[in-house]
């Protein structure tokens, strides 16, 4: 728009150029008119003045001074060819003066008009590049409208495909949010089941195990009385004492029998639970020294015969197992170091 401005000014100072460059031409043809008619007319009179000298002297003379003598006659001829020899100079010079003015006015003239030409074939000149200059404008601006109307069709289909990705993108978060919640409810599903499954099998190899004490009541009490005889006459207090009660050694204290075989059924459930594959290790026995803290944590578990590969397995599943707490101090003396042989189910 600057550009276009400034070629306007352009123009219009050629224009008044043009005008002032008429008007000088103007006034040179009115001034070499003028001049013209002064020459001509100072011409006129210059030749009625001279025509008044050449008048005959000797006709205009009064009768007694018409009678001249030769050489009078002889100057006076010579005087008339002197004065008309210089009015015929005059005249010349005149004309010469007269052809010199008329040159110059004519180079005035020509001069003029081919300066008011060139001005006009630059006006012309450069209202053409004005005009093109308009038409690359407005080409331009055209061009311009075509690109922003492109672009602006290119950025809503843009943005169409945007939220069209935001909404694909939004269904997809919420398709994600809702498989998590079916998959987290599945896991709790799977936990729930597992740990009924886990307390299920605790339950049994407890009952199991009580069931198998229970059955086996006579037979401990006739290995305890077998142990107070070792105890007394073999046994020392580093190696501990082995009493088979359901297959697990214990030191005799004052607790009752119930609670002794309860807590066992307790331990031995706490490790089946953490046991996996029993049914690899079917018929195989592995030989556990076990120590408990008062609170019921395992201090330690260590294999001392059997098979290794279930020793390995055992020792694993006791190191996993929540081992409750003893129910009295009594059950505890008898599990804090105790031998047991473990048989998985």
């Amino acid at each position: 728009m600057a550009k276009t401005t400034q070629q306007s000014d352009k123009l219009n100072l050629a224009v008044i150029i043009s005008v002032i460059l008429h008007i000088i031409l103007i006034a040179c043809f009115i001034w070499g008119y003028r001049l013209q008619h002064a020459d001509m007319a100072g011409t006129n009179a210059s030749a009625g003045v001279m025509d008044a000298v050449m008048v005959d002297t000797s006709a205009t003379a009064p009768p007694d001074r018409r009678q001249n003598t030769p050489s009078t006659d002889a100057k006076n001829k010579k005087k008339t060819e002197l004065q008309a020899e210089e009015l015929q100079q005059k005249k010349i010079a005149e004309r010469q003066r007269q052809q010199d003015l008329e040159d110059e006015r004519r180079r005035t003239q020509q001069n003029a008009a081919k300066m008011a030409e060139e001005q006009q074939k630059k006006l012309a000149e450069q209202q053409k590049q004005l005009a093109m200059q308009q038409k690359l404008a407005t080409e331009a601006i055209e061009k311009a409208k075509i690109e922003q109307k492109k672009a602006e069709a290119t950025a809503a289909q843009a943005k169409a495909e945007a939220d069209k990705m935001l909404k694909a993108a939004a269904a997809a978060r919420e398709k994600a949010a809702e498989a998590k919640k079916e998959a987290d409810s599945a896991a709790k599903k799977q936990a729930a089941a597992k740990k009924m499954e886990n307390d299920a099998k605790q339950k049994a190899v407890a009952e199991a195990a009580k069931r198998k004490l229970e059955t086996d009541s006579a037979k401990a009490v006739e290995v305890d009385n077998l142990l107070d005889d070792l105890a007394s006459s073999k046994n020392t207090p580093n190696q501990g004492e082995k009493v088979a009660t359901n297959e697990i050694g214990v030191k005799k204290s004052g607790a009752s029998e119930a609670d002794i075989n309860g807590y066992l059924g307790q331990i031995t459930a706490a490790i089946q639970s953490r046991f996996y594959d029993a049914d690899l290790y079917k018929g195989r026995t592995c030989d556990l020294r076990i120590k408990l803290a008062p609170e019921g944590g395992l201090i330690s578990v260590v294999a001392e015969g059997g098979d290794s590969a279930l020793c390995q397995a055992a020792i694993a599943a006791a190191k996993q197992a929540k081992i409750p707490k003893p129910p009295s101090d009594d059950v505890y003396q008898v599990f804090k170091n105790a031998s047991l042989v473990f048989k998985p189910q």
